[in-house]
């Protein structure tokens, strides 16, 4: 029975010509693309149950193979790492029957179904079978609108289904734990490569980051800069990769450090100076020094001196105002905090792209149509969804809840549903 299923699976995919979906429209291949994902989900469920079996049953000894693992990696691949993961997978998933079977039945990812697993093993205090299912239950449900990330983030309050007065605490001490750990786990190490150019690699907590990749999209963001006109990228043969743009956008981050709110060691900044005489900077034809003694292009010095030179400000003390009505097109720094608060990213439904990414649109009405650019008005929007809203009309309302619901053109939904971003934010969970 069971080599009869797994050869009529077989056959049906070999049905399928895989330069079929060539000719498929736009909407058929974005359908089994998501069809093919949940089949590979209940594919994997029906492997770790297997995997797991011949585990338990000790099926390895019967073919001299060391371990599970090493067996599964002499059937086929011959990957003794993935094999061996493939194993933890299976036993990590044994004692969430639920889970498993959202899995078998293509509901959940693999990714999202070992998050809950883990979840729910790492509950605090000593709760109750009932109080188990409960939480796999809800994060089951949780799974099917949010990603990977959010639903990371929603498990941490996960222990609001049977201890509610507790749940900040608990929270609070996942990620006490989580913090303590990443720290023993971070490292940082560079080398210089001796041939212009220094290598490293490095791991930090989450927080940081964050912190660090929202600085280096912020200034790589897409729609501040396009990477064909920026000078400093024009010496690349090729249009440059994501990586390319990043590390740009990392050079350009260090050359802006604030060198004088850096630490003084042994009494003296670490401000690196850049030395070159007057006339050779002006002429452009002689190399200049940093020092630390790194011999630096005559051109790279111009344009050190061009782009680190100090421009007074001068503020009243005042904050900005918050509403600019009429008068302004753009939003102010000072609104964008706002929305940012509120938003944590693009508000189009599914898109997770950050603040650093996004551009505040006017929601109630565009400023080109007679609109305020004030506070109410404003959502956090990517460029490529901001283009969609206004290309296929797509309408915003904010909610009774204060967040934004779009509104698809009836051209894609008849009825016009209203859609939401399922961004998980834990204030709105609590509330």
């Amino acid at each position: 029975m069971f080599e009869q299923s797994i050869r009529a699976a077989g056959e049906a995919l070999d049905a399928v010509r895989l330069d079929s979906y060539d000719l498929m429209s736009a909407p058929e291949q974005i359908a089994a693309c998501e069809a093919l994902a949940r089949l590979e989900a209940r594919v994997k469920a029906h492997q770790l149950a297997a995997a797991g079996a011949a585990d338990r049953s000790k099926a390895a000894s019967t073919v001299g193979a060391t371990s599970t693992g090493a067996m599964l990696a002499g059937a086929f691949g011959g990957d003794p790492v993935a094999a061996g993961r493939m194993v933890k997978q299976a036993k990590k998933l044994e004692s969430a029957s639920a889970t498993q079977e959202a899995l078998a039945k293509g509901e959940v990812t693999l990714g999202q179904a070992e998050l809950i697993a883990d979840k729910l093993k790492a509950l605090p205090g000593d709760p109750s079978p009932a109080q188990r299912e409960g939480c796999e239950t809800q994060l089951l449900d949780d799974a099917k609108k949010m990603s990977l990330k959010d639903l990371s983030r929603r498990a941490d309050r996960i222990t609001e289904t049977f201890a509610p007065d507790d749940v900040d605490a608990h929270e609070d001490e996942t990620i006490r734990n989580r913090e303590a750990e990443a720290r023993k786990k971070s490292y940082f190490w560079m080398a210089d490569r001796k041939d212009g150019t220094y290598k490293g690699e490095f791991v930090i907590p989450e927080a940081q980051g964050e912190m660090l990749k929202n600085c280096l999209e912020a200034l790589n963001a897409p729609q501040v800069k396009k990477a064909e006109d920026d000078p400093a990228l024009a010496v690349l043969d090729d249009k440059p990769s994501y990586g390319q743009q990043m590390a740009v956008a990392f050079m350009t981050l260090i050359e802006h450090l604030p060198a004088d709110r850096l630490p003084d060691v042994a009494g003296v900044g670490v401000t690196v100076t850049v030395n070159i005489d007057l006339k050779s900077l002006i002429d452009g034809i002689k190399a200049g020094t940093l020092s630390t003694g790194c011999r630096v292009s005559a051109t790279e010095v111009r344009r050190m001196a061009c782009e680190q030179g100090l421009l007074p400000m001068v503020f009243n003390g005042k904050p900005l105002p918050v509403d600019c009505g009429r008068e302004q097109r753009l939003f102010n720094r000072a609104q964008r905090r706002a929305a940012e608060r509120r938003d944590r990213g693009c508000t189009f439904p599914g898109c997770d792209r950050p603040p650093a990414w996004c551009v505040g649109h006017h929601a109630r009405k565009r400023w080109a149509d007679g609109g305020a650019t004030n506070l109410e008005d404003i959502v956090l929007i990517c460029a490529h969804h901001h283009r969609v809203v206004h290309t296929q009309d797509w309408d915003i309302e904010f909610a009774a809840d204060g967040y934004p619901d779009y509104i698809p053109p009836a051209s894609l939904d008849p009825r016009r549903r209203r859609l939401r971003n399922g961004r998980f934010r834990a204030d709105a969970a609590a509330a």
